[in-house]
């Protein structure tokens, strides 16, 4: 019965990965959401099935994801089960019309602890509950990549915070892989229609998701530390 943990369930991407995995009751989730107080409807009409658990947990704050141990603990001391799968979702892309020539520094901090450091200090906190041999995916995207982003002029802050997560991501490679074995990749989950998307956005939320669960499902050892598309495609660094 594989447990999967993930951020920013409450809406988009994450969303749509609570309603593909609670399809199966044999999948445990441990939904993250932001706060208990915001829009969860939907997410509570998922939770409805015993194999979803709703946890708070604010990525851009240090002392939530502190915390974040002693809930996700009490969760698998009830289902008797490790961390099989942590996929770290949430993000922000909050200044999408900023250049290289007009980044505000407030908004570039925002985006590095919650793109960055946010993913990190989850993975530090919940490695002990890792299983053995367990998959860690870093949500980031194409405008991470140093050779797509060339032909890219926009999304400049947003783009230098995924593509430190990218970064983030092949140390965790190194450091999980001692200690757990585990398997640490980037997923790049195309432009998907969601409030995040925005205007222009091409993919559908359950094609993407569709997507990058089979790429996950089928991962081998040797593709730790690969940048994937959800289509399977391996995206240039």
């Amino acid at each position: 019965m594989p447990t999967y943990f993930l951020t920013g369930a409450n809406r988009g991407i994450g969303l749509e990965f609570v309603r593909q995995l609670a399809w199966n009751p044999k999948n445990n989730i441990i939904a993250a959401v932001r706060s208990k107080r915001g829009e969860l409807d939907d997410l509570k009409a998922l939770s409805g099935n015993e194999n979803v658990h709703i946890i708070e947990c604010d990525v851009s704050s240090t002392d939530s994801i502190s915390s974040l141990e002693f809930r996700v603990a009490e969760i698998l001391s009830k289902t008797g089960s490790n961390l099989d799968y942590l996929f770290n979702v949430a993000g922000i892309n909050a200044t999408s019309s900023d250049t290289s020539l007009s980044i505000d520094p407030e908004s570039l901090q925002n985006h590095m602890n919650i793109n960055v450091l946010g993913p990190a200090k989850i993975v530090e906190t919940l490695r002990q509950y890792l299983a053995r041999g367990a998959i860690v995916m870093n949500m980031t995207s194409g405008l991470a990549s140093m050779t797509v982003a060339k032909d890219m002029p926009k999304c400049c802050t947003y783009s230098i915070s995924k593509a430190a997560q990218n970064m983030l991501t092949l140390h965790q490679v190194r450091d999980l892989k001692r200690s757990h074995n585990a398997t640490v990749i980037c997923m790049d989950p195309g432009w998907v229609k969601t409030r995040m998307g925005g205007k222009g956005a091409m993919v559908e939320p359950h094609v993407s998701i569709e997507g990058m669960l089979h790429v996950i499902s089928g991962l081998k050892k040797e593709d730790s530390g690969k940048f994937f598309r959800f289509d399977g495609s391996q995206v240039p660094w």
